[in-house]
């Protein structure tokens, strides 16, 4: 069976496929109003009365300002469309430049002061700012009583729906939305956009145009809201809609930086870094000078972990020794196996060791936070990192970027500081992630560590070991070895258990960590961990077992389906993405579908995406065909209806974290398994392709196994695909199936630790979407506050120095009534502090 294989399936099977539903409805029958200033009042009284509504902007395209950091493009036009009570529906479009700024921005205001009911829009905060910063914002500073509207995020709901679907990354355009929920092909966002000057009169296309988006926008939002319904997604789709402003008003408020200190951090750190070299030339037998007359190169790359091995090896062999004789119990060199992390660094010691954990730290602060950090400053002199809402990670956590705000190394801190009279109130949520397992999981005894206010690593390590470690009597004050090493035993399994750590995982990391810990010890110690914590103990089995289920008895992949869409998706990808770059604009199924029969036409393939891939003949392939390709983000393991295989995780909001199996990582482990076979059917396997693609058999290093070498041939991804194919050939379709199963299996069995973490990670990424929501109302009672970062369980507030005691008791009890509603058995903590920086070294006050 390959791609080759004309599949049975009737025209039936192959229009079923297509997710898309039949255009039921046209945007250009809804009638359009266009507002002149004697019309505001009809389209206040509508806006009002209106049980449905959906609005979008267009904007003045300025190329010499598009590039400039925190631009925001000049407010043109907005539209909206309404749905009355007895189901009318109008669209109404604004040219802004033919209105008064106040007389407008007071009739928005007052006609969207409707209880409960906010304006749906995609792309919420683009539309967000537009309007702010061209209308309400200057209309306020002239008097007005405006302020920001109320939103309802279609884009963030769709997110929703996609989240942990393999290969979704980041959000869908409204063109794409409106073809895989209304079935439309329109001139939407990201399909052809018209250019709106700043000046002239709009034209009938222009004012089609405008209006059709507010239209497919309303329309989206009602299928997304059904779609949300039926996934049980309407609490966590409010708590993300909630926290939306919050972060955005976060985004436009930006970070205060030292540009000019951070400049001369680096020249010093620059300086340090050559000395640190000059010394690793000296400690390992000399090197050349630096061409810049700055020091000594060493005779040897600090940055290879293999010269680094070797180094140490022949220049600091009795403190490798030492260490392995700690861990292995044997006296030996360093293997190339073994890895030179910065906990084996530490542990093995030495001037040495501490010169290149110097090096590394020091090349790792300049290279990633140089003097690129000055790049991502906007005209007012501060840092504006955006975050990232459902696609910055499957488990519902923000990401951040331009820069990551989440990732600052604690040399940086102390330039992130305000101006002199203001400070950072900081909040962070203590031992979140634990304290919410608790709640999940039921168990007595880690609550009434938290209620009665104990460190809970010690107390897990007493009920571990049944040993005292504090008080007079216990070995805090006795034998000071014993208790690090107990606690340090405890802290790791608190919480790695959250993230299914298993015995393998807490030797290696006790072991790194200085405490050497074997195999088998490191098992005991998570049988007495579970022992002495029963409701966790059932909480991680039965999450296990479900893997175990769902791998024992839901594994139904339609093989050739899969087969089908992993040979079809990446040429309608790469279809799709030639025209994007002739064009940049979304386009429709069937124009992808036509650029595929002149692709064919042309055999003007790709070769780098599909070189080698399974033959298929692209003017056989239906346009339902090319509408299912394109409907996934990555090709995946399907069932025979055409829906990816999955199971899903969710919070106690509903959350959903859905597991899909990539269908290359599938083959990938199929076609590893015949590489590494020594039967004669699969060897021939293997043999036969190599030879196809000219390819010498991999040969496993001197004591080491077959599969690494056989992976390394396999990042050749075309040859994963011609493996499972010509094992279809020689073996026949049953044995294929077979293998790809056995694959399949595996990968399920591999996602068990996601699984077990998804519900908590998730959990508390919920708990702090509502802190979000909670935090804006706080932060409108102080107009001076802002706030200016976020990072996991934390935020941080910048407000003037008087306000900040009351603020930082506002915002500790926004963040523990946020826990305490979704955590409600188990204590909650937010250790709260004022400080002069991000810097912990700068803290003021600390808030009880």
């Amino acid at each position: 069976m390959d791609a080759a294989t004309d599949l049975a399936r009737t025209s039936a099977d192959v229009r079923r496929l297509d997710p898309r539903p039949e255009a039921s409805r046209d945007p250009a029958q809804v009638p359009i109003t266009i507002v002149g200033s004697d019309g505001l009042g009809d389209f206040v009284d509508e806006l009002r009365a209106s049980t449905a509504r959906a609005m979008d902007t267009e904007t003045d395209f300025e190329p010499r300002q598009a590039e400039t950091r925190g631009h925001v493009p000049k407010l043109r036009v907005i539209s909206a469309a309404t749905r009355a009570r007895d189901g009318t529906e109008r669209a109404w479009v604004v040219d802004v430049g033919r209105h008064d700024l106040i007389e407008l921005a007071t009739a928005l205001h007052e006609g969207l002061r409707v209880p409960d009911l906010a304006s749906d829009a995609w792309n919420a905060t683009f539309d967000d700012r537009v309007i702010d910063t061209h209308l309400m914002e200057p209309a306020a500073a002239a008097g007005a009583a405006v302020g920001s509207l109320r939103w309802w995020d279609a884009q963030l709901a769709d997110a929703l729906l996609h989240q942990g679907l393999t290969g979704f990354s980041f959000f869908h355009g409204l063109a794409w939305a409106a073809e895989r929920y209304l079935g439309l092909s329109v001139e939407g966002k990201a399909t052809t956009q018209f250019s709106f000057g700043a000046n002239g009169p709009l034209s009938d296309r222009q004012v089609a145009y405008a209006a059709a988006d507010a239209v497919e926008t309303l329309w989206v939002s009602e299928v997304l809201r059904e779609g949300l319904r039926d996934a049980g997604l309407e609490e966590v789709c409010r708590l993300e809609q909630a926290a939306r402003p919050f972060l955005d008003r976060m985004e436009r408020a930006g970070l205060p930086f030292d540009v000019q200190g951070w400049e001369t951090e680096l020249a010093e750190l620059a300086s340090r870094r050559v000395e640190v070299l000059t010394h690793l030339a000296e400690l390992t037998g000399g090197g050349q000078g630096d061409l810049f007359g700055g020091g000594l190169e060493p005779s040897w790359n600090p940055d290879s972990e293999q010269q680094a091995r070797e180094v140490l090896n022949r220049f600091a062999s009795d403190e490798v020794e030492a260490w392995t004789t700690k861990t292995d119990g044997r006296a030996r060199q360093l293997a190339p196996t073994d890895s030179l992390g910065a906990s084996v660094l530490a542990g093995i010691g030495g001037e040495l060791c501490s010169a290149l954990l110097a090096y590394r730290d020091l090349s790792k602060t300049l290279s990633t936070y140089g003097h690129t950090m000055a790049e991502h400053l906007w005209a007012d002199g501060r840092l504006h990192p955006e975050y990232l809402q459902v696609v910055g990670t499957n488990t519902g956590r923000l990401a951040s970027r331009n820069p990551n705000a989440q990732n600052f190394t604690p040399r940086l801190k102390p330039y992130m500081k305000p101006s002199p009279g203001r400070v950072f109130v900081y909040s962070d949520l203590s031992q979140a992630e634990l304290r919410f397992a608790t709640q999940l999981a039921g168990d007595g005894g880690l609550r009434a560590a938290f209620e009665q206010g104990l460190d809970i690593h010690t107390a897990t390590a007493e009920r571990m070991f049944g040993v005292r470690l504090d008080g007079p009597a216990g070995l805090a004050a006795l034998d000071r070895p014993r208790y690090e090493e107990f606690r340090t035993k405890a802290k790791r399994i608190n919480f790695g258990i959250l993230y299914g750590q298993r015995g393998a995982g807490l030797s290696r990391g006790l072991t790194d960590a200085g405490v050497p810990t074997s195999r088998g010890e490191a098992d005991a110690l998570i049988k007495a961990y579970l022992d002495a914590y029963p409701g966790i103990a059932q909480w991680v089995d039965e999450r296990d077992r479900f893997i175990g289920h769902f791998a024992a008895t839901s594994l139904d992949a339609d093989w050739p389906l899969t087969l089908r869409l992993g040979a079809l998706w990446p040429r309608t990808d790469d279809a799709r993405r030639t025209l994007r770059g002739q064009q940049r604009r979304h386009h429709s199924v069937e124009e992808v579908h036509e650029a595929l029969l002149a692709v064919e036409r042309a055999a003007a393939i790709d070769a780098d995406r599909v070189a080698g891939g399974p033959a298929i003949s692209l003017s056989e392939i239906d346009v339902a065909e090319v509408a299912w390709a394109l409907s996934f983000a990555a090709p995946v393991v399907v069932r025979s209806d055409g829906s990816p295989l999955s199971f899903c995780s969710h919070t106690p909001a509903g959350r959903r974290q859905q597991f899909t199996f990539s269908a290359d990582w599938v083959l990938g482990e199929a076609a590893a398994v015949v590489g590494c076979s020594t039967k004669p059917r699969p060897t021939e396997v293997w043999r036969r392709v190599l030879a196809r693609f000219d390819l010498a058999p991999p040969s496993a290093p001197a004591g080491g196994t077959l599969r690494p070498a056989v992976n390394k041939v396999l990042e050749q991804r075309h040859l994963r695909r011609a493996v499972i194919d010509e094992v279809g050939v020689a073996m026949g379709d049953a044995d294929q199936q077979f293998l790809l199963g056995r694959a399949l299996h595996t990968r399920v069995g591999q996602m068990a630790n996601a699984y077990r973490n998804a519900p908590i990670q998730g959990g508390v990424a919920d708990v702090m979407l509502d802190a979000y929501g909670r935090l804006g109302e706080v932060l409108a009672r102080y107009p001076a506050a802002d706030a200016v970062q976020t990072v996991h369980d934390s935020v941080v507030i910048e407000c003037d120095e008087a306000e900040a005691p009351a603020i930082a008791a506002d915002v500790k009890a926004a963040l523990e009534a946020a826990m305490s509603h979704w955590c409600p058995d188990v204590p909650t903590r937010a250790d709260t502090d004022i400080r002069s920086s991000l810097s912990e070294t700068s803290i003021i006050e600390h808030i009880g």
